[in-house]
């Protein structure tokens, strides 16, 4: 049975262990923001309007940034099991400080944003820390077939969060059930996966070095970002490429949100609707994940595997296009979503090994975050100078529609050309000195025998 088992998700058996471990933290963090999210999503949409989700997306994405500064500033200084503890704890705390927000009736207009902000940085900074972690137990060979396991635990913990939002609106109707109670759940399960997390790493000993001889401060920290992206031709073409994908993702998460508040009537029935969706496309992810990530991203050449997620964007916008309706917007979404979260993301964390260890987290928070944020920034800004136009009689708000969508296939059609861009310059960026490794690690590291 074991045996079976290790062929399914494709490890060896000494793996499994701190595969699993890391499984497990994944899975608890994302079962607790996608509830989070839901709930969230739901509440703002329906109390405030689905109009001002872009305002609330710059205002969330901006403080993003600047998280994603302050912890770039860390990552590479302290050890990162120290730092996923630490951020574990942090996140109990402050979602028992959220749940006297909602215990003293404090406005709609205040609760759900800050409900959104924290389950958005969670969605944030938690990965970059869980990742980062993950890089320091498996080589950069034991990764691409490792990690899409090891993924695979957030489509678990994804499922069970938005089945249980869904689930929550039924108690909600019924019993006097209410955020409070839910809040206090979370976080007791965050602080037992920070005591999980230092128990099973009790006397495991990770090898990777921290940077101590380079200046801690945020500027020195984007300096050396920046350094990666504008002189390594590989990963300027990956961050390219993954601002046009951030862009059209943020584009198709407001059309599938906008059609969905056309549809309901409650914020109850949306976060319903809402939770179900996003618990059915994590079962598309962890089938995905489980039985083709694994097994074609070890096969195939890296540098091919980035050309899966730009095609699959010029599909998903094509279907929001060609199907204007919520079947159509919700297609588009779950085709874009699966392909980002079950391939693009273990092929970047692969991609991620190429950089020496003590430089490791900061560029992989570079290549997670910025662009991302950056992009999201941008196509929330479009969508508030479409609004404008119509507020102000210029457009009709289904024009709307047409011009966001139609810059959503455009962006997906530039992310394919970068693909061959990146495809053209990867060899050559392998003998950048910037990815050389330290000549005081063993050359036998990562090899597989």
């Amino acid at each position: 049975m074991k045996e079976r088992f290790l062929a399914l998700v494709n490890l060896k058996p000494e793996e499994i262990r701190l595969a699993f471990s890391l499984w497990v933290l994944i899975a608890v963090n994302t079962f607790v923001l996608e509830l989070a999210d839901v709930v969230a999503t739901a509440g703002f949409v329906s109390n405030v309007g689905v109009d001002r989700i872009p305002w609330l997306w710059v205002v969330t994405t901006l403080i993003t940034i600047f998280a994603a500064g302050f912890y770039l500033v860390f990552i590479d200084r302290y050890p990162r099991l120290h730092m996923v503890t630490w951020l574990l704890t942090g996140l109990a705390v402050l979602y028992l400080l959220l749940e006297f927000l909602f215990a003293f009736n404090a406005p709609t207009w205040l609760t759900y944003p800050t409900l959104y902000l924290l389950a958005d940085q969670q969605f944030m900074i938690m990965p970059l820390a869980f990742w980062a972690l993950a890089s320091d137990v498996f080589a950069v060979t034991e990764s691409k077939r490792v990690f899409p396991f090891i993924a695979s635990g957030a489509v678990i913990g994804g499922l069970l969060g938005n089945g249980v939002a869904a689930m929550l609106t039924y108690l909600a109707e019924k019993y006097a059930f209410g955020l409070t109670q839910i809040f206090v759940a979370i976080a007791i399960v965050l602080i037992a996966s920070a005591v999980y997390l230092r128990v099973i790493f009790n006397n495991v000993t990770l090898k990777t070095r921290q940077s101590r001889g380079e200046s801690a401060s945020l500027g020195e920290t984007v300096k050396i970002g920046m350094d990666y992206f504008l002189n390594v031709p590989l990963f300027k073409a990956v961050g390219v490429l993954m601002f046009l994908a951030g862009l059209v993702l943020t584009l198709l998460e407001f059309n599938f949100l906008s059609l969905i508040d056309g549809s309901v009537g409650s914020d109850l029935e949306f976060q319903r609707f809402l939770g179900y969706y996003k618990a059915v496309q994590m079962s598309g992810l962890l089938i995905f994940q489980w039985l083709i990530t694994s097994r074609a991203l070890s096969k195939i050449h890296l540098k091919d595997s980035f050309s899966v997620f730009p095609v699959s964007l010029a599909i998903a916008s094509g279907l929001a296009i060609y199907f204007p309706t919520l079947f159509g917007a919700a297609s588009a979404r779950f085709v874009a979503r699966t392909v980002y979260s079950a391939w693009d993301d273990p092929a970047r964390k692969a991609l991620q090994g190429l950089v020496p260890d003590e430089r490791r987290g900061r560029i992989s928070a570079f290549m997670d975050s910025y662009f991302i944020t950056a992009a999201t920034v941008v196509g929330c800004i479009v969508l508030i100078i479409l609004f404008g136009l119509v507020s102000w009689g210029i457009i009709s708000r289904e024009m709307v529609n047409i011009f966001y969508l139609g810059i959503a296939l455009v962006s997906s059609i530039l992310a394919v050309f970068s693909f061959f861009h990146l495809r053209k310059v990867y060899d050559t960026s392998l003998l950048n000195y910037r990815l050389a490794r330290s000549r005081r690690k063993s050359v036998l590291d990562g090899i597989e025998f």
